[in-house]
């Protein structure tokens, strides 16, 4: 019994802190995940790490020091269940937001965050799900 109140308060204060770290800085993320387990290297103005946190794998783009995004995978990179996706939103939610469905025309699944700060987008093929600021541009 003990045990398992342990577990579960261990499990609820990685929800209360969550996985949204978007738009903290280097310290902030490693604070969140750990110490980042790679450095995938810089691609125009943003610099990739990888980390291993929560059962996912994580990748995180800094631009300027700042996170702009976050993609969320297995690590033995198989197709994200339902269920994670729905973890993974509830998590990068901070107080007082939700995220709402965007439509689609395709098998590709997007979200708005409530305060308009972040979107979700989850490819059709299901491996990865990415949470990002608003304002974030892939480099090409």
């Amino acid at each position: 019994m003990k045990a398992l109140m342990i577990t579960s308060l261990l499990w609820l204060a990685l929800v209360a802190t969550g996985f949204g770290g978007i738009r903290e800085d280097e310290k902030q993320i490693e604070a969140r995940y750990g110490k980042p387990g790679k450095d995938m290297g810089t691609h125009g103005d943003v610099h990739e790490f990888g980390y291993l946190s929560g059962g996912f794998m994580i990748l995180v783009d800094f631009v300027n020091g700042i996170s702009q995004r976050e993609g969320f995978a297995n690590p033995d990179t198989s197709p994200l269940s339902s269920e994670s996706v729905e973890q993974i939103l509830r998590m990068s939610a901070p107080e007082g937001t939700s995220w709402h469905s965007i439509p689609s025309t395709s098998d590709d699944r997007s979200w708005q965050r409530s305060d308009n700060k972040a979107v979700a987008f989850f490819p059709a093929v299901r491996k990865f799900l990415y949470v990002q600021d608003v304002n974030f541009v892939q480099p090409k």
